[in-house]
């Protein structure tokens, strides 16, 4: 042995010698019963749970890096881990992702109700009449805190500063609300009475404050608050060294009011005249505080929606998605020699020219994020935003995406709008289809060329060649329809069934309510969609075979609900896949927990019991490639140990499945030379609800499903009260 050897050994003895005391002391206690309360244990931050963590800290554990995440959270109003890493890959080739531009905010008062749908009808008579004029760029509201730039950082703390000013300043007067009519020949608007005017410039003074407070600056401050007569700027320097420039906060104190008209043709005024007179306004109304944000490079550009899809057929081109908006400068219109404009896409950030028809001009807030929604003089009542606990929440393909905070939370007035405006072509007129209001051409399925060519090609699933392959995504979700239900819907531990919509009963778990909490079930609409699309696929004359779903029970409910409208023979069981589960770091703040085959069963769920899983996965954090990969091993093991039975397969699972499938099976291929790598943003915001994807093998093509989509309408909670007289 050598010397150092023989130096480091008596050294490290005597503590050997002691640790082994020191144990055998301690299991002798422990023995005995001597040693009643442990020591205490010092948490570190690594030994936190991983619940703990924030939407940013999981973002960064993604791989995103933090100015990105940031930008993602605040221009998704922070409503979940899911909706920013979908904005981030949305986004991912925008060239101005990295750029250090703050997000401006804007605060209002936003009537809702009556008093709403009132001024949405002045609004649309007024556009019939005489045009577009500067009102109908924005919602109906009074403003109460005008533009200010701030951090990416703080845009969560500017939300809940709403709520912290609604507590501060109390409830609004019992009075009723007057609103009294002014016109002139470059303004029309309704003034607010004055009661409720020195309660709102409370509101808006002391919004400032908190804002100010939230950004650490330094603010100029009066003494007497209660001189409200005049406007006053609460200016200031940021103390932060990544502010580089002023905040300016303005408090609106000075003829609270809202815009009915202005920017006007001087032709135009008699008519606005007379519908201003015709009107009267409601004075028992409802009112909310809404913070609103949006992307300052557009702050002078209109808004466009995309009312018909387009495919880029050129490298200068933009792709057109239904339902996205486009920021057009109104130059644009007076250059363009054919029809093309030159915008930028909302949902992308990407930039193109387009052609302008197939596109409507709505509102610039249409494009604005709403961060928080307070109702005033309602306890009950809560945010639509700023829900920093839906972590695990999947993309709702109908964005802007809802996330109420209790079960009676209605939807948004753009809902109405649409509707109203399919009533009215539809309905009254008779002069158009659905199809043409909301996919912006007619179509008659039955007479498709893709009908035509599958009723020619259709087997009933017993041929070995050209089989049919279909992916398909879940029904609508307990979760994202009622926000935080489960502390609504559970009376201790009994389910208790506060909303037609949601599930009449729930099946015993070992969760628990908690288990719901992670494993979301459907609606009923959820099911109705399903049986949906099995139905179209019993009518088209195609048989499924073989049926493998994610074992999310809200695809899982999905697969037995598709086979219910399939009306398949019981013998065609649902084999419960985990490698067809989406990406599992969006679930690891609260965790994963799925039903086992055996409480499956007992739900009334046709599970395969023997059925043996090509993956088996566990709670522990992957990488996207993992993602991809354990999804592709277990499509590609699927349709290989079907090919000998023959028969079509479906994979039931989630908005990237339908992607999934498409890579996995094109690698089968003979040829992978044009085979695309695997995406995961390039179309998660098209999937909606029970979205079908279809190929057909072999060589493996994407191809027209068997049968049509559904376009389903949004409907609000009712709301009995409303009768009282």
């Amino acid at each position: 042995m050598s010397k150092s050897s023989i130096l480091i050994f008596s050294v490290l003895m005597p503590v050997l010698i002691t640790t082994n005391i020191i144990r055998n002391i301690l299991c002798k206690c422990l023995f005995l019963g001597k040693m009643a309360n442990l020591p205490p244990r010092k948490v570190t931050s690594a030994s936190k749970s991983k619940q703990d963590a924030s939407p940013l800290q999981i973002l960064l554990q993604m791989g995103f890096r933090r100015q990105r995440a940031l930008k993602a959270l605040a221009a998704t109003g922070n409503r979940s881990v899911q909706l920013a890493s979908d904005w981030l890959l949305t986004h991912v080739s925008d060239s101005n992702i990295d750029a250090d531009d703050p997000r401006e905010y804007i605060f209002y008062a936003s009537p809702t109700g009556p008093l709403l749908s009132q001024l949405l009808e002045f609004w649309d008579k007024s556009k019939a009449t005489c045009g577009w004029n500067g009102a109908h760029n924005f919602l109906p509201h009074i403003t109460l805190v005008s533009f200010f730039k701030a951090p990416d950082d703080t845009s969560l703390n500017l939300a809940k500063a709403v709520r912290q000013v609604v507590e501060n300043v109390g409830d609004p007067p019992k009075c009723t609300l007057k609103l009294e009519p002014y016109v002139s020949h470059n303004f029309m608007g309704l003034f607010i009475s004055e009661e409720h005017a020195e309660y709102l410039k409370k509101i808006a003074v002391q919004y400032v404050k908190q804002v100010s407070s939230v950004l650490g600056v330094m603010v100029d401050t009066y003494e007497h608050l209660d001189a409200l007569g005049t406007c006053f700027p609460w200016c200031a320097m940021a103390q932060e060294k990544n502010l580089k420039s002023s905040i300016n906060l303005e408090a609106h104190v000075k003829s609270l009011h809202i815009t009915l008209a202005y920017h006007f043709e001087e032709s135009s005024y008699e008519d606005l005249k007379s519908l201003v007179e015709e009107m009267q306004p409601v004075e028992h109304s409802s009112w909310e505080l809404r913070l609103y944000s949006r992307d300052p490079r557009f702050a002078n550009h209109q808004v466009y929606k995309v009312t018909q899809g387009y495919s880029p057929q050129a490298s200068d081109e933009l792709e057109l998605v239904l339902g996205d908006y486009i920021y057009i400068e109104e130059k644009e219109f007076d250059i363009s020699p054919d029809g093309w404009v030159h915008g930028t896409s909302w949902l992308t950030g990407l930039n193109g020219y387009l052609p302008a028809v197939y596109t409507r001009r709505t509102a610039e807030t249409d494009a604005w994020t709403l961060h928080k929604a307070v109702s005033l003089g309602n306890n009950c009542s809560d945010c639509k935003s700023e829900s920093g606990s839906n972590t695990d929440s999947e993309m709702a393909a109908t964005y802007p995406h809802e996330d109420a905070a209790d079960l009676a939370y209605k939807k948004s007035e753009e809902t109405y709008q649409e509707w109203d405006k399919y009533w009215s072509e539809v309905m009254n007129s008779r002069s158009d289809s659905i199809l043409t209001i909301t996919q912006g051409l007619p179509m008659n399925w039955e007479l498709s060329k893709a009908a035509e060519e599958m009723k020619n090609n259709i087997t009933n699933g017993t041929s070995k060649s050209r089989r049919w392959v279909f992916a398909l995504r879940h029904g609508e979700r307990v979760d994202l329809t009622y926000g935080p239900w489960v502390p609504h819907c559970f009376e201790n531990d009994t389910y208790v069934r506060k909303d037609l919509n949601l599930p009449l009963k729930l099946a015993h778990r070992a969760g628990g309510k908690g288990g719901y909490v992670k494993d979301t079930p459907l609606t009923r609409l959820g099911w109705f969609q399903a049986q949906l699309v099995g139905e179209g696929m019993r009518m088209a004359g195609v048989s499924i075979k073989h049926v493998y779903a994610s074992p999310a029970l809200r695809c899982v409910e999905t697969a037995q609900g598709f086979l219910d409208g399939l009306r398949a023979d019981p013998s065609v069981k649902i084999k419960v896949e985990p490698g067809l589960f989406e990406f599992k770091n969006w679930h690891m703040p609260k965790g994963i927990d799925f039903m086992t085959p055996i409480e499956l069963c007992k739900a009334g769920l046709n599970v395969d019991m023997t059925y043996k899983p090509y993956v088996e996965m566990d709670a522990s954090a992957e990488t996207m490639d993992e993602f991809f990969k354990r999804g592709e091993v277990a499509m590609q093991a699927a349709v290989n140990d079907t090919e000998k039975d023959g028969g079509n397969v479906i994979f039931i699972g989630h908005a990237i499945t339908l992607d999934q499938m498409v890579g996995a099976l094109h690698r089968l291929r003979d040829d992978m030379e044009d085979v695309q790598p695997y995406e995961i943003g390039r179309n998660l915001l098209k999937v909606p609800y029970c979205a079908l994807g279809a190929m057909r093998g072999k060589p493996w093509d994407v191809v027209s499903p068997p049968c049509p989509p559904s376009i389903n309408s949004s409907s609000g909670r009712f709301d009995w009260r409303i009768l009282i007289k």
